[in-house]
């Protein structure tokens, strides 16, 4: 039987952050604050109740609310958190001169790199998964779909990535840890808002059909685009197309899920070429 060789980096990663205490109390922290945010449901929900009468079925839609409020607060940890972890990988080697010694192994910059951006990923779904229980309430007693919940992992998995991706690059390029991280909040901010600038500027000049192919092709990478999708086509059964002054053609791209399909690719496509491009920044000798 083919024994399954993990990466070394991967295993080494895995292995301090299972023994640390910082990560066990953040991640007990972490589940305090979604424990506070359910239990002020479960109290908005029965004083909701008192005014409405017992039998009023509201009590059980109020709780579809709370799959949203925590994936959205989720969302907000990973672009938080992952951008911390990733752009300290490399140049924190580089600062406690421990990368020519990592370089001169028989592990090459492809296996580091991916090796860093993986046990990172992991790390963050830690926190995604032991949030499930919570969230799981929405779908019990909330009546969503369980389809939605692995689609949401699924999506949050390669938002992980794509940040990642993202820090790693900033970490292989930068010398210092916080100019690193400070680029990385710089990548995310152009691909988070300034993604979303020729729009307004379409919809307020009202261009034409090109210029909108252009604008909505280029939210293609912005994962906050992609997530404001599918809330809006999960939870409320109403495409994003149908709220927008857009062609028939768009419409039927935003009710489907053609694009969440496509932008998934594209984010990974980007993802692989941030990998590619940091493996290329690592040099044996370089300062």
């Amino acid at each position: 039987m083919t024994k399954v060789r993990m990466n070394p980096i991967v295993s080494k990663d895995l292995k301090v952050t299972s023994r640390s205490m910082k990560f066990s109390w953040s991640l007990f922290a972490y589940e305090g604050v979604l424990t506070i945010a359910f239990l002020l449901t479960m109290l908005a929900n029965n004083t909701s109740v008192r005014y409405s009468g017992p039998n009023n079925t509201q009590i059980y839609r109020n709780y579809s609310a709370f799959f949203p409020t925590v994936g959205v607060f989720q969302l907000v940890i990973i672009g938080l958190i992952v951008p911390i972890i990733t752009a300290t990988s490399i140049s924190g080697e580089r600062e406690k001169k421990t990368m020519d010694v990592l370089l001169t192994t028989s592990i090459n910059t492809s296996s580091i790199i991916i090796g860093k951006l993986a046990s990172a990923v992991i790390r963050v779904m830690i926190y995604v998964f032991a949030s499930v229980p919570l969230m799981a309430v929405s779908f019990i007693i909330g009546g969503q779909r369980w389809s939605t919940l692995i689609e949401y992992i699924i999506l949050a998995f390669i938002y992980a990535i794509f940040s990642g991706s993202i820090g790693i690059f900033c970490s292989s390029v930068c010398k210092k840890t916080i100019t690193a991280v400070v680029l990385s909040y710089v990548i995310y901010f152009g691909i988070y808002a300034v993604t979303y600038v020729p729009s307004l500027v379409h919809a307020m000049t009202r261009g034409d059909s090109d210029g909108l192919l252009f604008t909505m092709s280029l939210e293609l990478i912005n994962p906050v685009h992609t997530f404001i999708i599918f809330f809006t086509d999960r939870l409320s059964n109403i495409s994003l197309g149908q709220l927008m002054s857009v062609g028939s053609f768009w419409k039927w791209l935003y009710s489907t899920n053609v694009w969440l399909t496509i932008s998934v690719f594209v984010q990974l496509g980007i993802a692989a070429l941030f990998v590619m491009f940091s493996s290329k920044r690592l040099k044996p000798g370089e300062k």
